[in-house]
């Protein structure tokens, strides 16, 4: 598992995972359908996530999401 925080929210019940060192390109993407033990109405900005790195045709992006 790895950790970031959270950098952005949006409306669309998904967000972005700021990991250290890495620049704003390069944010992880989450969506709701991927947290674990907390709803998406309860993360806001700067939150501490655990998460999964897992690879796709577009990209990587985050799954088995939880906040520590």
């Amino acid at each position: 598992m790895q950790k970031g925080t959270i950098a952005l929210l949006t409306e669309r019940q998904s967000g972005f995972i700021k990991l250290g060192g890495r620049t704003k390109k390069e944010d992880l993407f989450f969506h709701a359908d991927a947290l674990q033990n907390v709803h998406f109405n309860e993360l806001k900005v700067g939150d501490t996530l655990s998460f999964v790195v897992t690879e796709s045709r577009k990209g990587p992006y985050a799954t088995e999401v939880s906040r520590v």
